[in-house]
């Protein structure tokens, strides 16, 4: 949830009963069972392991349509500190569900990194009338987002690079304001908040006459192999969704 630790008590417990109403309603218009979601409550939000037979496309038109629709009807008649808006973030990965202390795993890493991107904070506040905003990682806009499924617009989608240097973390995301048009935000100043700039050079190398200096290889977009024998692994996933 937007802004929720500067709530009063009180306004923090009313927009708890707000926000898991509106997630349960989301669920039912969905046709998602939420029950059987596995989730972790945090008090300003919920981690969710869904089952590996969740409808997607379901979750990422109907659910979020509704869940921003339920909102946007509570929120209208509310001063703006009592309104509830959230943030939704959607990722696959591998993880442990069965963690003593919560679920562990870098793909729940991924997920609250994303929901909690500087980015896509900025990109719900330039949209006041709106509800919920959505941002899906790269491998959840291949499958889903692109997968030309009824009830999913991905032209409302918008490409960036979320950088948080502290986190060690760069990933390519996509982002959208359900029920809006971001395509004249500028989001190119709204990364520019996460996005640390470092000056670096390297010490120069004496280099022998007619040889040759080989200097480091940095790959960040992507898998690299260099020579015989090189592969690639994958592994099974479930989708993972971290609305706050």
């Amino acid at each position: 949830m937007e802004r929720y630790s500067a709530r009063s008590s009180v306004l923090q417990n009313k927009a708890q009963t707000v926000f898991l109403d509106a997630l349960d309603a989301a669920g039912l218009a969905a046709d998602l069972d939420r029950g059987t979601w596995r989730r972790q409550a945090s008090g300003d939000g919920e981690l969710a392991v869904l089952p590996a037979d969740v409808d997607e496309p379901a979750l990422l038109s109907a659910f979020l349509l509704t869940l921003d629709k339920r909102l946007r009807a509570y929120n209208v008649e509310r001063q703006p500190q009592a309104r509830v808006r959230v943030r939704v973030s959607v990722h696959q990965g591998l993880l442990f569900p069965e963690s003593r202390n919560g679920f562990a795993g870098e793909a729940v890493n991924t997920a609250a990194r994303l929901v909690d991107a500087p980015v896509l904070k900025r990109a719900l506040r330039e949209f006041p009338d709106a509800a919920v905003a959505c941002i899906v990682s790269d491998g959840i806009h291949r499958d889903v987002i692109a997968g030309g499924y009824e009830g999913i617009r991905p032209e409302r989608f918008r490409r960036l690079r979320v950088v948080l240097g502290d986190k060690n973390f760069d990933e390519w995301a996509w982002l959208q304001i359900v029920d809006e048009d971001i395509n004249n935000l500028d989001l190119q100043s709204a990364t520019a908040e996460s996005v640390p700039v470092v000056s670096e050079r390297r010490p120069s190398r004496e280099v022998p006459p007619g040889g040759i200096q080989v200097g480091d290889v940095d790959n960040r977009d992507g898998q690299v192999a260099i020579g015989h024998g090189a592969t690639a692994t994958g592994g099974v996933h479930q989708r993972i969704r971290f609305p706050r």
